[in-house]
């Protein structure tokens, strides 16, 4: 910039607010634009997530999962919100999930493993908590599942992260189908899901 146009600008900013002078920072304000923010009714708890990830409403159910509030659903609970990869398909689907129950039992058993789950080595922290996590696989009829879950007991309430890989193999059509997305890859867009969540208090 030429001196005089740069002394003259300052010279401008003198007499105004410095957050006038300050350039805006744009790719900040497209990250928010392009950002939904979920509060959960009942629960003291949001979600801010990326707009292009589809909410998922309604009865939902496959051939490892009836759709509830967490993989093990033995105790009533409440489905809070349920997210989708925009890629998904019927070859692989990719779903976030958070429930939360008051229920007795549900907040008695919150951190008992599935069957056949896998107990991660250490807690997670997420939203300020400490969550107990495990990881769960499953395969039948040319159907696979892969799952990490998330649970915490948090004023008296069992809360359940749920991020879930799933589908068929791509082997039984013909011609053969390729996942729209690996499940490494898929995994690590849902743990990013998890860092939007907060506790709200009350």
């Amino acid at each position: 910039m030429p001196r005089l146009s740069l002394t003259l600008a300052l010279t401008l900013c003198a007499g105004v607010a410095l957050s006038a002078c300050q350039q805006r920072d744009v790719s900040n304000q497209d990250t928010d634009a392009a950002r939904e923010t979920f509060q959960a009714a009942n629960y003291p708890l949001e979600v801010r997530y990326d707009a292009s990830l589809i909410r998922v409403d309604g009865e939902v159910s496959n051939y490892f999962d009836n759709g509830g509030w967490q993989l093990s659903d033995d105790a009533p609970g409440d489905r809070l919100i349920l997210l989708k990869l925009p890629e998904s398909d019927d070859v692989a689907t990719a779903l976030w999930r958070l429930g939360a129950s008051r229920d007795a039992k549900a907040v008695a058993n919150c951190l008992s493993l599935p069957v056949n789950a896998q107990a991660m080595p250490s807690k997670t922290n997420l939203a300020g908590e400490a969550f107990t996590g495990f990881t769960l696989g499953d395969a039948g009829m040319s159907h696979f599942q892969n799952a990490e879950g998330y649970r915490a007991v948090v004023n008296d309430t069992c809360y359940a992260i749920d991020l879930i890989v799933q589908g068929t193999n791509g082997e039984v059509y013909d011609p053969p189908r390729q996942p729209p997305f690996s499940s490494d890859e898929a995994m690590k867009r849902l743990r990013a899901i998890s860092d939007g969540l907060s506790f709200t208090g009350g």
